[in-house]
């Protein structure tokens, strides 16, 4: 079913560098994707909430197309969390403002099976495990459309510290209850909180001493990469440096050949820029500051913020989209089979400024 008041405001604030999903909420009074009921009319509205990576939150009972061109939408997204001196990360607000936890778990079944086979018995295992504990006041349980791929899931979301986790199955349940109450967003070399100040205990029997969850750690929703290693590098140095760190931006170091490109903007704008080879053209695209690719997910295949067109004739000189990277394009805002890419997933190559030279484009899209 379609949503025009979800395509706005994913168009509008994914521009802004703001993720946007949908969570299931079988309480919620305005019905399926924010439809009225059958017999209602009225406008399309949501209930909706905005989070930082230092545990603010900002909630709406009603969010409709007036809220998303208010003055107080803008006022929160402008909104920016301070730094530690030390960490260089967000600082985790006080626990009187983010005592409220959550873990939100991919279900989403119509792309692929396996979101909704391994995500919805993870969600019936965190509901029976949070009431074994009795920590249905601190911790809710809640069902999220697609995030993280469906090759990883189950994937599941950590609210208010906004961690990602992935292959996870039900016996992980008690686990990532630990792992929520210990981790310390704004203090990385402290990963873990004094069990005193958690108000819970840690299940001996199943949590590993020194591993816990993080090996299923796929990274922090608004960290930049230098951010994101950092926290890595803090809670297991033992292991890869940076964890975002990718093929392409070694070669990006190492290489310094340049060639030149061709774009193409939505208004029809040809734009000719010189990259270097071995970058990706998300790369490309920010470091000239061409429009449209704002590669939210910083590259890790978990958006469709860096969508753009090559066009077919001639040819583009680039392998076929893996799974991972068809699985984000079923997200973008104007797809467009034989066409459709992830600039994060294209690298910058003689053969592609070739065909640049020859007539190929590489065209941007409206959002």
């Amino acid at each position: 079913m379609h949503s025009s008041l979800l395509a706005a405001t994913s168009a509008k604030l994914k521009s802004r560098g703001v993720g946007v999903n949908v969570v299931y909420d079988p309480a919620a009074t305005y019905g399926s994707l924010g439809f009225p009921g059958k017999e209602e009319e009225g406008e399309e509205k949501f209930m909706a909430r905005l989070f930082w990576p230092d545990g603010r939150k900002v909630e709406w009972d009603v969010f409709n197309l007036e809220t998303l061109n208010s003055d107080q939408l803008e006022e929160a997204i402008n909104y920016t969390p301070s730094l530690s001196h030390s960490s260089g990360l967000p600082q985790l607000l006080p626990p009187s403002e983010t005592s409220q936890k959550e873990i939100l778990v991919c279900t989403h079944g119509s792309r692929d099976c396996r979101c909704s086979d391994r995500g919805v018995p993870l969600v019936s295992a965190l509901r029976k495990e949070v009431n074994r504990r009795g920590l249905e006041s601190q911790i809710r349980i809640g069902q999220v459309a697609h995030v993280g791929g469906h090759k990883y899931a189950a994937n599941a979301i950590l609210l208010p510290t906004m961690d990602m986790l992935s292959n996870l199955s039900t016996e992980h349940a008690p686990c990532i209850i630990d792992h929520l109450f210990a981790l310390a967003p704004s203090i990385p070399s402290a990963s873990v909180i004094p069990i005193a100040e958690r108000g819970t205990k840690i299940d001996k029997s199943t949590y590993v001493k020194g591993e816990g969850m993080w090996k299923h750690w796929r990274g922090r929703y608004g960290l930049t990469l230098e951010q994101q290693a950092t926290l890595w590098d803090s809670v297991d140095p033992s292991r890869h440096p940076h964890i975002a760190s990718t093929s392409h931006e070694t070669a990006a170091k190492n290489v310094q050949e340049t060639v030149t490109l061709r774009f193409k903007t939505y208004e029809g704008e040809e734009k000719v820029v010189h990259a270097r080879v071995g970058e990706n053209l998300l790369e490309v695209g920010k470091e000239n500051d061409l429009p449209s690719l704002e590669g939210v997910c910083d590259g890790n295949l978990e958006c469709a913020t860096c969508h753009l067109y090559l066009s077919s004739s001639p040819v583009p000189p680039v392998s076929e989209p893996s799974e991972a990277e068809d699985d984000m394009l079923g997200y973008a805002i104007g797809y467009k089979e034989g066409e459709s890419r992830l600039g994060c997933q294209i690298e910058v190559t003689r053969d592609l400024a070739k065909w640049c030279d020859d007539g190929g484009i590489i065209r941007l899209p409206r959002f």
